[in-house]
C-alpha cells in the first residue's frame, strides 16, 4: 500500500529521493518509477514472508523490510487491524483485500491521468513559448522594416534635393547630396550590426560639415566663373 501512502498523503513529494515538487512530465515519470520500485520491494518481502509462514524469524525479518518502505500507521487504523486479527473473520479479510485492490486501481488510474495532464500542460506551454518567440520575431521584423522605411524616405529626400540642385546648375552640391542619399539608403543594410551607430555618426558629421560649408558663404552656381582680372 505504499502507493496509497505516497500519492494520498504526500502527492508532491518524493519520499525515495531528493526530488522537488513539480508537474513536469519527466519528474512525474521519475516519481512513478520510484513508487513502482518501492511497491515491488514491499510485495516481494510480503510474498516471501507468506511463503515462509512456518519460520517466524523469516516472517519478522521480511515484514520488517516491507515496513521500512511504508509510513507509520495512525493509531485508529492500527487498532482496527489488531481487532480484525482478534475477530479472525475470513469474510472481513476478503472484503479488505477487495477494497485494497479497488483503491490501488483508482490510485494507478489517477496517477496515469496526472501524467497525461502534465504532458498536455507541457505541450501547451511549449506551444505558448513558440508563439511568444514568433511574436518577438514579428515585432523585430516590423521594427526593422520601420527603420528601413524611414531611411528610405530620408534617402529619397536627398535624391530629390540632388535633382533640384542639378537642375539649378549646382552640380557639386547635387553630387554631394546624391552621395549622402546613397549613404543614408545603405544604412538599413548594417542595421542591428556593430557598424550601424558608427556609420550613423559618420554620416551626421559629414552632413553637418557639408551644411556648414554651404551656409558659410552665399550660394553660387558650381559652374566655372570668369575671372574678374583682365
Amino acid at each position: 500500500m505504499t502507493l496509497l501512502a505516497l500519492v494520498a498523503c504526500t502527492p508532491a513529494q518524493d519520499t525515495l529521493g531528493t526530488g522537488t515538487p513539480s508537474s513536469d512530465p519527466a519528474d512525474l515519470a521519475k516519481l512513478g518509477t520510484q513508487i513502482d520500485k518501492s511497491d515491488q520491494r514491499i510485495a516481494a518481502a510480503v510474498t516471501v514472508a507468506r511463503e515462509n509462514a512456518d519460520k517466524p524469524e523469516v516472517v519478522k525479518a521480511e515484514t520488517g523490510v516491507a515496513l521500512a518502505y511504508l509510513p507509520k500507521p495512525d493509531a485508529q487504523t492500527l487498532d482496527y487491524a489488531r481487532n480484525r486479527v482478534t475477530r479472525a473473520n475470513p469474510e472481513e479479510y476478503k472484503r479488505a483485500e477487495e477494497a485494497g485492490r479497488k483503491l490501488l486501481a483508482v490510485i494507478d488510474a489517477n496517477f496515469a491521468k496526472a501524467e497525461q495532464d502534465a504532458l498536455k500542460n507541457k505541450a501547451a506551454l511549449d506551444n505558448a513559448n513558440k508563439q511568444i518567440v514568433a511574436l518577438k520575431a514579428e515585432v523585430e521584423r516590423v521594427r526593422t522594416e520601420g527603420v528601413r522605411n524611414a531611411f528610405a524616405v530620408a534617402a529619397g529626400i536627398c535624391f530629390l534635393a540632388a535633382l533640384a540642385m542639378a537642375l539649378l546648375g549646382q552640380y557639386l552640391r547635387a553630387g554631394a547630396a546624391f552621395l549622402i542619399g546613397g549613404a543614408v539608403g545603405s544604412l538599413p543594410f548594417v542595421f542591428n550590426s556593430p557598424y550601424f551607430l558608427p556609420a550613423v555618426g559618420l554620416l551626421v558629421v559629414v552632413g553637418l560639415a557639408f551644411g556648414w560649408l554651404q551656409f558659410r558663404k552665399p550660394p553660387c552656381p558650381d559652374a566655372p566663373q570668369e575671372s574678374k582680372e583682365g
